[in-house]
């Protein structure tokens, strides 16, 4: 058996494990942002964002989900020396550095890719919510879907 993935299952492993085994309503709602957000203002600017809201405290769930996701960027961009260099693992602030000084075929091909993952972040955030359960046990009522959106999804 091959051990050669498709940069898609690359890319979907590692949302899962940015995100983890369950997800919250406010970071399902922060991963479905993220692509729109890479989109509107650039892959440096987002990383510069999620950088801002990264907290290392595993007890700090959205902190936490945004230190992954910056860790986890430097280190797929790295690995993949999409901004040229050696492989190493740049550390947050360096790879931001090297993000604003790459050429202009490098930041479009590390855009692209972390725009791919973004992707598989919002994909997964949305089948690993679960909403809090309420008094009657039908979970929550304001997103629920109905029988034809579930059907079509």
């Amino acid at each position: 058996m091959s051990s050669v993935q498709r940069l898609d299952q690359e890319l979907s492993g590692l949302a899962l494990k940015i995100l983890g085994e369950r997800v919250s309503k406010d970071l399902r709602t922060r991963m479905r942002q993220l692509p729109s957000r890479l989109r509107g203002g650039g892959l440096a600017a987002t990383y510069a964002f999620v950088l801002s809201k990264a907290d290392p405290n595993p007890a700090k769930e959205l902190g936490y989900a945004y230190h992954q996701l910056a860790m986890r960027i430097a280190e797929h961009v790295c690995h993949r020396r999409l901004l040229g260099g050696n492989g190493t693992v740049l550390p947050p602030k360096r790879f931001l550095e090297a993000l604003s000084s790459a050429t202009p075929a490098q930041y479009a091909r590390a855009s692209a890719e972390v725009d791919a993952l973004a992707t598989w972040l919002s994909r997964l955030a949305d089948a690993l919510y679960e909403p809090p359960k309420v008094a009657d046990g039908t979970g929550d009522a304001g997103n629920a879907s109905s029988p034809a959106e579930e059907s079509h999804g």
